[in-house]
């Protein structure tokens, strides 16, 4: 009796043992990656930060676009066809836009195309160029006009503000010098740096272009606005000759 009473107790203990090694492991806690987490879905989450669209790239027409304005026969499907490319987002080049110019019949329509073209250009430090597309003097200041009165913020987009190239500052300086009068020559310097990011260097070797020194005054005071380094615009006013200019042109930069 003894014996059994033994053998029975011995089970009775080992089961309990086995409950509570049961127990043991039902209580240990459920690790992240084990148990599943009703997370909020990102792509409906309030906070979920959204990417801002990339800007689209600039895109600019291929030629054979320009030379279908040699073979097309008519001035108003001319504007027509140039209409339609920059409405729906092309670009050209001063060079592709004086071969268009050139393929108008009359003055009047090229103005209407150089006016539609430069918002866009891709270049427009170049825009100088298209002046020479012109048959009047007036059509010419009536660019000139056009291209000066254009808001800063529009000149300033930053995919088509772009530094001048060595190449294209010599090309610059020649135009500036072969102007007969330092009134037209201000008024294509103007024109040249509202389009531009120019260093202070690049915009004294166009002031040296002046023959007074109050015209190149004038200049200086403008082009600062559209100055790449503007902490290396001494070099700029030391072209002036006289120190009363450049006293005053300091006085101006420094209240800004």
């Amino acid at each position: 009796m003894i014996g059994i009473a033994v053998a029975a107790l011995l089970l009775c203990t080992e089961s309990v043992q086995a409950q509570s090694r049961v127990v043991r492991r039902d209580r240990t806690p459920e690790r992240a990656e084990d148990r599943h987490i009703d997370r909020p879905d990102p792509r409906r989450s309030g906070n979920l930060i959204v990417p801002a669209p990339e800007r689209p790239r600039v895109k600019v027409v291929d030629n054979e676009v320009i030379r279908s304005f040699d073979r097309e026969r008519y001035d108003s499907n001319r504007l027509k066809m140039a209409d339609m490319i920059f409405s729906t987002g092309g670009y050209m080049t001063t060079e592709q836009i004086v071969r268009v110019s050139r393929a108008f019949d009359y003055d009047s329509n090229r103005v209407k195309f150089l006016r539609n073209a430069y918002r866009n250009c891709v270049d427009r430090y170049n825009y100088y160029m298209v002046l020479g597309t012109l048959d009047y003097s007036s059509s010419r200041e009536k660019i000139i006009d056009y291209v000066l009165d254009q808001k800063e913020d529009m000149l300033r987009e930053t995919e088509l503000v772009r530094k001048v190239s060595g190449s294209d500052m010599t090309a610059i300086l020649k135009a500036l010098k072969n102007e007969s009068f330092d009134s037209t020559r201000g008024k294509m310097a103007r024109m040249i740096v509202c389009g531009s990011l120019l260093t202070s260097r690049q915009i004294a070797d166009m002031a040296k272009t002046f023959s007074f020194d109050s015209k190149r005054y004038d200049f200086l005071v403008y082009a600062y606005n559209f100055c790449a380094d503007p902490q290396n615009y001494v070099v700029a006013v030391n072209t002036l000759e006289f120190s009363s200019n450049r006293n005053n042109l300091m006085k101006k930069i420094s209240r800004r």
